[in-house]
């Protein structure tokens, strides 16, 4: 059971490593929707080999769709919006705050669905341990975001081109909570959390492919790109890893218990965006975690805790 819980860790770290690719690849092919394609494409072939692989039909019938609600549908479109937005905002924030304000906006949104029972959620009371938790994670947020500097150093970075995008990622990060809570539900209408995550997928694939061939972006930009994409493979990986946080999850779960597997996950995605940044790795501009970040990143993940488990 010790090894197990390696697994979230390694998948929390895997997704700080797609955000990384995806928005190289966004840079190789000059536009964030085309990136995302690629990757949602990649991640709903994986997806779809496997299903069939069970011997499962990727169709879903006709009365599956007139009997439940339309909105069990929508989890593509979201994840087309928390993906594309995250590759627009890793090279303008960098690693941490990319993987930090989403998971804020994840939380924050979990917890309304939670408090509601929004999208058929079972209701989860808010309790006074809860909304500490939330607390301290508001105040590892805002320390990973080295808020508390100077007046100078505050105006500079309060710039409105910044706190739009720290805006951007919080949004993203409620989308996702959102998506993960619709496909949860389809997951539970179609009896399998791998053919929720197929569909999910597809959906996500067609309408990026549909943006693509509306917007003006041109495919010739990945005709152009195709010579470093050749002697760099990684960066063909974004999809693939996706898919495999989804499918562990989905495998992980009903072992380790939906709380558990939440926050190692997050640990993993906090603690390799530190070094995706520290380091710069994956392409990225290389950004010293000081002292204060690294203390705000272990308030976020008590915080976490204390959510998902008082």
């Amino acid at each position: 059971m010790q090894l197990l819980a390696l697994l979230p860790i390694i998948m929390g770290s895997g997704i700080a490593i797609q955000t990384g690719i995806n928005a190289q690849l966004g840079k190789e092919v000059r536009s964030p929707f085309l990136a995302s394609m690629i990757s949602f494409v990649i991640g709903a072939v994986f997806l779809t080999g496997l299903l069939v692989g069970q011997g499962t039909s990727p169709w879903v019938s006709q009365a599956i769709i007139a009997n439940h609600p339309w909105w069990i549908w929508l989890g593509g479109l979201l994840g087309v919006i928390g993906l594309t937005t995250n590759i627009l905002l890793f090279p303008k924030l960098g690693s941490i705050q990319t993987a930090v304000l989403p998971i804020f906006g994840q939380i924050i949104m979990g917890q309304l669905i939670d408090k509601f029972g929004l999208f058929k959620s079972p209701v989860v009371q808010f309790t006074f341990a809860k909304a500490l938790g939330l607390l301290l994670l508001a105040g590892g947020v805002l320390l990973t975001m080295d808020f508390f500097h100077s007046s100078k150093q505050i105006s500079t970075r309060r710039s409105w081109s910044v706190g739009l995008y720290r805006l951007l990622g919080f949004l993203a990060g409620m989308v996702m909570a959102t998506q993960t809570a619709i496909n949860g539900e389809l997951g539970l209408v179609l009896g399998s959390s791998l053919h929720a995550a197929m569909i999910s997928f597809t959906i996500g694939a067609v309408l990026l492919v549909v943006i693509v061939l509306v917007l003006p972006v041109p495919f010739a930009n990945l005709k152009l790109a195709t010579p470093d994409l050749k002697q760099n493979w990684w960066l063909w990986c974004g999809g693939f890893l996706g898919a495999l946080y989804v499918l562990g999850s989905a495998w992980l779960v009903p072992q380790l218990g939906t709380g558990q597997v939440v926050v190692l996950a997050l640990f993993g995605q906090l603690f390799f965006s530190a070094v995706i940044d520290h380091w710069g790795l994956l392409r990225s501009t290389a950004t010293r975690v000081t002292l204060k970040r690294l203390l705000g990143l272990v308030v976020m993940f008590i915080g976490v805790v204390m959510l998902h488990f008082m």
